[in-house]
């Protein structure tokens, strides 16, 4: 996988509207899994937080401005109620609204290459480990077991970085990601580890 500091060079070549194209695009892949009916029960304002933060990648991809502040409050808010330290289903929480609140940052600050490369390095980190509970936790022989979200991640982030880029594919490309990257982790939780068992 591209090392995320070569990365950052290629994308702060371009405008500051690319620059947070590319990292909304991470939002949509990495923070959309919170849909997932099993976890509603469990983790409301974290999942509220999450469902804001994708939305406001969206808004950002169809060229609109969402209120970046409000939304970095409330993560903040949903973030101290969180247990880092929990059992494993709250510490993936903890870990992916950290993750929302580094590309908020970008997209508040989107010339700061310092947290473009945090963010694209976090993003590397969680490609890792959900390809490592793919294969740990899905039975084998399952559709997904073998699923390498790095390279998908890879590969998205090539497309993405390219001086012209078709949002609208690149959204789908993401949403795509991000189905599979969903289904990885509902399949690995039992509804009692959310929460949310009889």
């Amino acid at each position: 996988m591209r090392e995320a500091q070569d990365h950052v060079a290629r994308v702060v070549r371009r405008d500051e509207e690319s620059t947070q194209v590319v990292v909304a695009l991470l939002l949509v892949r990495y923070c959309s899994w919170h849909t997932d009916p099993k976890f509603g029960q469990w983790f409301g304002q974290a999942r509220d937080a999450l469902a804001q933060a994708t939305s406001a990648a969206h808004t950002v991809l169809r060229g609109e401005t969402p209120d970046l502040a409000s939304l970095r409050a409330e993560l903040n808010e949903a973030l101290e109620a969180s247990d880092p330290d929990g059992p494993p289903f709250e510490a993936a929480i903890t870990d992916h609204l950290v993750f929302a609140t580094e590309v908020l940052d970008c997209l508040l600050a989107p010339d700061d290459t310092d947290a473009l490369a945090q963010v694209l390095e976090h993003a590397d980190e969680l490609a890792e480990g959900h390809d490592e509970m793919a294969r740990e936790e899905l039975p084998a022989g399952h559709e997904l077991a073998t699923v390498d979200f790095q390279v998908l991640e890879s590969d998205a982030r090539e497309a993405d970085s390219e001086v012209t880029v078709d949002r609208r594919a690149a959204v789908q490309r993401s949403e795509k990601f991000a189905d599979l990257y969903a289904r990885v982790i509902g399949l690995s939780y039992s509804e009692d580890d959310a929460g949310s068992g009889g």
